[in-house]
């Protein structure tokens, strides 16, 4: 591989860990449009580890999601991704990724506190010169505390 190409790939790979990144941000921030714009208009989506069918959904069905998880208005979240595999090939890539998702909310019935790990496995599509997640798994290793808090 050349020089140049070898920038173009290392770039691309930024610009995807940037995307992982602003969905944890997102999350944490609740800020649904910038959640909405990681993705493409329909999403294959499988968190049937945590007990949702995988299925196809429009991005307003995935939003909608994950805003109910997040509802709890004193719950306060931090997403860490880290341990990044992404191979690009052109216009599509996939990206693998470890989570540890932090929630808290004081004063929840039945714990304060609820962790997540986890990998999530992206693919992911190259649009209007931007990356979009097309397709996502999530994966748990484990979980502690109130899992009732994200229910």
């Amino acid at each position: 591989m050349n020089i140049e190409r070898q920038i173009e790939n290392l770039a691309h790979k930024d610009a995807i860990r940037e995307v992982r990144c602003r969905f944890g941000w997102a999350l944490d921030t609740r800020d649904w449009p910038l959640f909405e714009s990681l993705f493409t208009p329909e999403v294959d989506a499988d968190f049937s580890a945590l007990g949702v069918p995988v299925k196809r959904m429009t991005v307003a069905e995935l939003s909608g999601l994950f805003r109910h998880a997040f509802r709890a208005k004193e719950m306060r979240t931090q997403q860490v991704y880290s341990n990044f595999m992404i191979d690009v090939n052109g216009a599509t890539a996939s990206c693998t990724s470890y989570l540890h998702g932090q929630h808290y909310a004081p004063g929840f019935a039945g714990g304060e506190e609820f962790q997540i790990r986890a990998a999530y496995q992206d693919r992911l599509v190259r649009q209007d010169d931007r990356w979009k997640i097309s397709a996502t798994k999530l994966t748990v290793f484990f979980v502690t505390g109130n899992a009732a808090m994200v229910a």
